[in-house]
């Protein structure tokens, strides 16, 4: 049996230099290819209605939750600060119903950056919506000009938790956000955080629905390691 996997787009909005105003969905292509090392079917789901997303859950037998923008704090009752980049409210709707529609089809989930910040929101939690002003981070949590495939910052996991499981008590990551979880949504535990305590990862009371604050997808190449998160998403879709 093919497990077929739902990878979520984002969609580009404004004009670009080759391609003017021809606007397209799409999805970085190291999500595409880690699905398929970890032996799953890709289906890319293009950005649609929140009324089309059970249609779309029906399709797959798990959902992947990619990065991109942050999140509109106005999902969160929170108005924005200064400090808050682009969003996408249409994308933040879909997703988070896409979200909804995976929980109640019992369907694995899987979220990577933004994805694990779309899934806090979907469940009810809060965010940071930067986290050097508002927590306080002291840690360097956007690495660039550093390469993406290069692991740079330390995380700590949750005895007994996938990722403690998966890929042990500490470990390097790769690092591309500001924004991060402040309260956690219904059902998610935190179970590995930074050394300044940002939250690194969550999983759902029952471990169907997990994510990371890291980017596996562009690591699991240099990092064989890193492919095991994307194995669990393909067991779990069983």
């Amino acid at each position: 049996m093919t497990i077929k996997i739902g990878i979520a787009s984002n969609h580009m909005i404004h004009p670009t230099q080759t391609l003017d105003t021809n606007y397209f969905d799409y999805i970085q292509k190291d999500y595409v290819d880690a699905i398929r090392k970890a032996g799953g079917l890709p289906v890319v789901l293009p950005l649609g209605d929140p009324s089309d997303a059970e249609d779309y859950i029906e399709l797959v037998d798990g959902l992947l939750l990619a990065g991109g923008q942050g999140l509109s704090p106005v999902l969160y009752d929170t108005e924005p600060i200064r400090e808050m980049a682009e969003s996408d409210i249409y994308r933040d709707r879909f997703e988070i119903a896409l979200v909804k529609a995976a929980v109640k089809a019992h369907k694995p989930i899987l979220g990577i950056c933004r994805g694990e910040q779309v899934i806090n929101v979907a469940l009810g939690g809060t965010l940071y919506q930067d986290i050097y002003v508002q927590m306080g981070a002291t840690e360097k949590h956007n690495q660039l000009p550093t390469s993406w495939e290069i692991p740079t910052q330390h995380v700590t996991t949750t005895a007994d938790s996938f990722l403690d499981k998966l890929m042990g008590h500490r470990f390097l990551v790769n690092t591309f956000h500001h924004q991060a979880i402040h309260d956690l949504g219904k059902g998610l535990t935190a179970v590995a955080e930074s050394d300044d305590h940002v939250i690194e990862a969550i999983e759902s009371d029952d471990g169907n629905v997990f994510a990371v604050q890291f980017h596996p997808e562009r690591m699991f190449r240099t990092t064989p390691a890193f492919i095991s998160i994307f194995d669990h998403l393909i067991e779990r879709a069983h």
